[in-house]
């Protein structure tokens, strides 16, 4: 762990949700001490071995001085913020190096409460790996060689994105780190797309499209992990700016046949273009993927916006079957009390 100080609350809940399952605790602290903060007397109630290092505004710094005290076979990487909902891994099973767990991130969009759910390496063997990048660090192979990563059966819960305050402070933090990045290493289509990611919390979606764009033109790839989160955020900011017909360019992908996110996106590509009948397909599509990150993408919402299509047709009959498909989702609700009036 590397810890700031101030999140007494989230530590407790975080040390006492792995309590059963770990063997050792390695936290990395900033020394400098805080008015009433108690981190350092948590630390000790739980056992953990506490490692002083003065913030070096470098994340993957802070991760490897972590790494350089950890003693058992395995590394389990966790923050402050995220705790532990269940866990089914048997190392003496295990037959690779690197896993990915499941994050599940509670956040507000619009006043409402939202989950959506991302697969993170955040499980490796001890020796094998590091962390490269000052924010949004990756893990990278001691040697240099591309590694493989299975999925384990870990859900984190995660609370950082719940308050938006805190979101927006750390998303300018993050992003004058990136930018450092691109200005020491040069263009890298991975920085490019995080910075977009940090105007896109903040809502500044020319910008964000702008970075989303600087990232295709770097020579981003389909291959890569994060580059399908990549056309989905762009393609959202381009819809929430209005450049529908701009968006068209981003469906037709048949790498992420399998994703309801990415399917949910080109339903609303299409729709916004008035392309009915391939809006409809899309969202058929979208619940026919058992792969989402966000939540509605693979069964409501996708049902809902049907709904609406053919409300908007005239189909009021098939409209309301859509509608009633969605289940207790307020807005098919409202929907079919409105047709029924």
């Amino acid at each position: 762990m590397i810890i700031k100080r101030g999140e007494c609350d989230n530590l407790k809940r975080c040390l006492a949700s792995m309590q059963s399952i770990i063997s050792e605790i390695v936290a990395v602290v900033d020394p400098t001490p805080r008015e009433g903060d108690l981190t350092d007397e948590i630390l000790l109630e739980y056992g953990a071995r506490e490692i002083f290092l003065p913030w070096p505004k470098d994340y993957a710094a802070a991760r490897n001085e972590s790494l350089k005290h950890v003693s058992s076979e395995w590394v389990l990487v966790i923050d402050t913020d995220e705790y532990i909902k269940s866990f089914d891994f048997d190392e003496k099973k295990a037959s690779g190096n690197a896993y990915r767990i499941i994050r599940e991130n509670s956040y507000v969009s619009e006043d409402n409460a939202m989950l959506n759910s991302e697969r993170l390496t955040r499980l490796f063997r001890n020796g094998l790996f590091c962390y490269a990048g000052k924010v949004h660090e990756q893990v990278t192979s001691l040697t240099g060689i591309p590694f493989a990563t299975e999925d384990a059966n870990i859900v984190l819960g995660h609370t950082g994105y719940a308050d938006q305050e805190q979101m927006l402070k750390k998303s300018g933090y993050y992003r004058e780190l990136l930018e450092s990045m691109i200005k020491e290493d040069g263009d890298d289509p991975y920085i490019y797309f995080q910075i977009g990611r940090t105007y896109y919390v903040e809502k500044r979606y020319a910008e964000a499209s702008d970075s989303f764009e600087r990232a295709i033109e770097s020579g981003a790839d389909t291959k890569d992990e994060y580059v399908e989160s990549l056309l989905e955020t762009y393609g959202y900011s381009l819809l929430e700016q209005g450049r529908y017909k701009d968006a068209l360019a981003l469906t037709g992908f048949d790498e992420y046949n399998g994703s309801a996110d990415y399917h949910f996106l080109c339903g609303l590509i299409y729709m916004n273009n008035a392309l009915f009948d391939s809006a409809v397909k899309d969202f058929i599509r979208a619940t026919e993927c058992s792969r989402s990150s966000v939540a509605g993408t693979n069964s409501y919402a996708a049902w809902f916006n049907c709904g609406v299509i053919y409300e908007v047709l005239g189909d009021l009959k098939t409209a309301k079957s859509y509608y009633k498909k969605a289940g207790p989702y307020e807005p098919a609700v409202k929907g079919l009390l409105r047709l029924e009036n």
